[in-house]
């Protein structure tokens, strides 16, 4: 099945000074190529990334996203937000809208994740 890169596991891997530096680069490593990076996502981590280091970062990560083929930018379709909008909007969970998109993803891909909330929905998800 492929993979889909959550921001955590993102983060992790490009922020050498992140507490889960080495394991976000071995779960990226061991990870079906080409690991997805949804689109929410890829916005989400690029602006994480230019807040707590620098804008360099971020501007590598994205340059990694669209020109590697280690890690695919996925465009999400219209129908999907409205998916992760009808899920967002009936959980109780206290889960972001990208994590509920993630959710909803999970329906057909492996999420490749640090957060425990975002890695629970999904489990009680299959």
């Amino acid at each position: 099945m492929e993979a889909i890169a959550d921001s955590s596991a993102l983060l992790a891997a490009f922020h050498v000074s992140d507490s889960l530096h080495e394991r976000g680069v071995k779960m990226l490593a061991t990870a079906p190529k080409p690991v997805l990076v949804p689109e929410y996502v890829a916005i989400e981590t690029s602006g994480v990334l230019g807040l707590r280091t620098d804008h360099q970062l971020a501007q590598e990560f994205m340059r990694v996203v669209l020109e590697t083929g280690e890690l695919r930018l996925l465009r999400l379709s219209p129908d999907h937000f409205y998916l992760a909008a009808a899920y967002f909007s009936q959980t109780k969970r206290q889960l972001s809208f990208v994590d509920c998109s993630l959710v909803v993803l999970s329906r057909d891909f492996d999420v490749l994740t640090f957060d425990k909330a975002l890695a629970k929905a999904i489990r009680e998800e299959k």
